[in-house]
């Protein structure tokens, strides 16, 4: 499943999109040699154009000093921090903090970021060794306690993100034991009781003396780092030459690898053949990092969808009254080296109300932009990926 990045118109017809849109050739064939060039300019247009190297997109207002966190040059400013390429995000240590809310957040908030996330292991490790090489200790983790669920449930600080919660198997924490509640940080109160309420994670970056992050207080905690996320200014998607409602997507996770369409609601059958249709297919997470980078995007739109078909479905029952869930690249999901969880809380839903998997937006929820099948949809809009083939011919 390859697209050649030749001028060659690359077309769908209406029919073969069950009559919800026709894709023409600039989306697809001319990326970005024709399309994008055409359109943006370059560097200052607030278009990140990744195949020109660009970090960063200020937009046409910033000026010759660019804006926070970019440069005029549209490469990302990232002083005394750290600059993960995976993802052209920047990590920065602000002043330590004894809480969480209001100081750790509002420093953050002052920097143009917030207090950090990790959507991997991959991630979490790489902000770990930077901070272990310039200030090891404890910080911050961007998780906060769901209210009245002890132990189990935390929401992200940032949009579009999930939180953790151990019966999700999609959400992510640097946990020795994933299924079970964070350790505490206070063991148990001054006088031997119960322990106090421990609604923060702190993270240490000594990684292999400290297997888990670990529940703690929020306030009075003792000082702790002050870990800041910032995402980079601009977008990664244009709207494409090719009618009303669909937007072609890059992102640096998948850089020269694979890139992404966001098709107007169909069915999932319909969704699927016109994926096909484009020699692509419905979009297969092959990584937490690629999920998250990929609704970054989508919430960057004027109307972000709230749900979409993703390229996850049950296949026919295999004889043992087990209906396995395969990914559209022949991976199952319960494979020893299958692709990252995508599911949700308690999800999937055994004989669930649909059998192909749609991520969902649910707000300060810890399953939020995460896997469902447990809703009735009948069209979705859906996001297809499309191999990129590079043979310096463009």
């Amino acid at each position: 499943m390859q697209v050649k990045l030749t001028p060659a118109s690359v077309a769908l017809t209406a029919s073969a999109l069950a009559g919800a849109v026709a894709v023409g050739v600039a989306c697809i064939a001319d990326l970005p040699a024709n399309a994008v060039d055409a359109a943006i300019p370059g560097c200052g247009d607030g278009y990140i154009d990744l195949a020109l190297g660009e970090e960063c997109d200020p937009g046409p207002l910033a000026g010759d000093a660019g804006v926070l966190g970019c440069t005029s040059g549209c490469r990302v400013k990232c002083p005394s921090g750290l600059i993960w390429k995976k993802n052209n995000h920047c990590y920065a240590l602000a002043a330590n903090a004894t809480s969480f809310d209001p100081e750790a957040e509002t420093r953050c908030s002052d920097l143009g970021g917030h207090v950090v996330t990790f959507a991997s292991e991959e991630e979490f490790g790489a902000a770990a060794g930077f901070m272990q090489t310039v200030d090891a200790g404890a910080l911050w983790v961007g998780l906060v306690q769901v209210q009245g669920q002890v132990e189990r449930q935390y929401n992200s600080v940032a949009p579009f993100e999930p939180g953790w919660s151990p019966d999700c198997s999609g959400c992510f924490a640097h946990a020795a034991d994933p299924s079970a509640p964070l350790p505490r940080v206070i063991a148990a109160s001054d006088d031997g009781g119960p322990p106090p309420a421990q609604p923060c994670v702190l993270a240490e970056s000594d990684t292999a003396r400290y297997p888990s992050w670990r529940q703690s207080v929020c306030v009075a905690a003792p000082s702790v780092h002050t870990m800041c996320e910032r995402e980079p200014v601009g977008r990664q998607w244009i709207a494409c030459d090719a009618g009303a409602g669909v937007v072609c997507i890059d992102l640096v996770a998948t850089r020269n690898a694979e890139r992404y369409l966001l098709l107007p609601p169909m069915t999932a059958d319909g969704a699927r053949q016109a994926c096909e249709s484009l020699g692509g297919r419905l979009v297969v997470l092959q990584s937490r990092d690629e999920r998250e980078q990929l609704w970054h995007q989508l919430s960057l739109l004027p109307a972000p969808p709230a749900k979409f078909w993703i390229g996850l479905s049950q296949a026919t029952d295999a004889g043992d009254g087990a209906a396995p869930w395969v990914w559209d690249d022949g991976t199952r999901v319960d494979a020893p080296d299958a692709h990252p969880s995508p599911w949700g809380r308690a999800e999937p839903i055994l004989d669930g109300l649909t059998s192909t998997a749609y991520l969902a937006l649910y707000q300060a929820q810890p399953d939020d932009t995460l896997a469902r099948n447990s809703e009735r949809e009948v069209t979705l809009p859906a996001v297809c990926e499309l191999a990129v083939v590079q043979d310096g011919g463009r």
